[in-house]
């Protein structure tokens, strides 16, 4: 899924994990969500333009949001890459999404400075 957020603002997504069979998955003591958005699919090595991570005590009505704030997104218009994986407590890790676009477009409306 594509997610587009104006530029230097706050975004909400939620993400809800299922097993193999199609239950609902929480994580547990120790695990942790791994949201992290790169300029290009390309290069592995390239560096997170954002990294954010979420562990067991960040559930919200079985899933988890991820909060990206104005500093979070607060980088050039464009487009770039998501994806979101599962780094359990033993060390396994795997994608909990695939890869997709991240855009970031040009806000019109400003705060009002009183």
């Amino acid at each position: 899924m594509t997610i587009i957020v104006r530029k230097a603002s706050t975004f909400f997504g939620r993400l809800i994990l299922w097993d193999t069979c199609g239950n609902g998955l929480l994580l547990t003591d120790g695990d942790r969500l791994i949201f992290s958005v790169k300029k290009s699919l390309d290069d592995a090595d390239e560096k997170n333009i954002i990294h954010k991570t979420l562990d067991s005590g960040d559930e919200f009505e079985g899933g988890y949001v991820f909060e990206l704030t104005p500093e979070d997104t607060d980088i050039p218009i464009g487009k770039y890459f998501y994806d979101i994986g599962v780094q359990r407590a033993n060390g396994e890790f795997y994608h909990a999404t695939m890869p997709d676009e991240f855009i970031i477009k040009q806000s019109i409306a400003r705060k009002d400075d009183e």
